[in-house]
């Protein structure tokens, strides 16, 4: 009988000793649209935060960091625009005052393919649309970038006050089978 509880000491103690997973992921935070893990500043993958969200968390952090995406590609298309736009006006002025100093002085264009009343009007809707576009394209922009980060820092924030639990689980842990205390 001694010697059935020394074993079954032995054997409880090993399986506590190494039943907590050293590497368990204590608290997180957001930094530059990433997840990383505030002890070792270690961005955390995919897989490893699958692991450490529950099934709600995850699927938000996961349409946080989508929505990521597609607002990224959405500020590429408005800078895209605003350049043109820009570059669309410049280009108007430039013609005009070309054709300006190139032509008699006056206001009135001759007729020609650049030098006249039509081409510095066409340049000038061309960056008006470009400008147009710009502004349509930064609401979506903005929307989908605030949600993201809403997203993010949700989950972020409802998994730092879970973790700051102080819990004691019996079950299957990465090294084996027994009880993790999780703080």
């Amino acid at each position: 009988m001694k010697r059935f509880f020394i074993l079954f000491a032995a054997l409880f103690i090993s399986m506590l000793s190494f039943a907590q997973n050293l590497d368990d992921v204590k608290q997180i935070k957001k930094q530059g649209g990433m997840i990383v893990n505030i002890e070792t500043n270690e961005e955390l993958s995919d897989n490893e935060l699958k692991q450490i969200f529950d099934e709600d968390l995850y699927s938000t952090y996961i349409r946080g960091k989508n929505q990521r995406i597609v607002s990224i590609r959405f500020w590429a298309s408005t800078a895209a625009c605003a350049v043109s736009s820009i570059t669309s006006w410049v280009v108007a002025g430039l013609l005009a005052k070309d054709c300006y100093n190139n032509h008699n002085h006056s206001s009135d264009f001759e007729s020609g393919s650049f030098c006249s009343g039509n081409a510095v009007l066409a340049w000038q809707l061309i960056g008006g649309s470009f400008a147009f576009a710009t502004v349509v394209l930064a609401v979506p922009s903005t929307i989908l970038t605030i949600s993201s980060c809403k997203s993010m820092n949700y989950a972020v924030d409802n998994y730092n006050s879970k973790s700051s639990d102080l819990t004691l689980n019996f079950g299957a842990t990465n090294n084996g089978i027994g009880f993790t205390l999780k703080f």
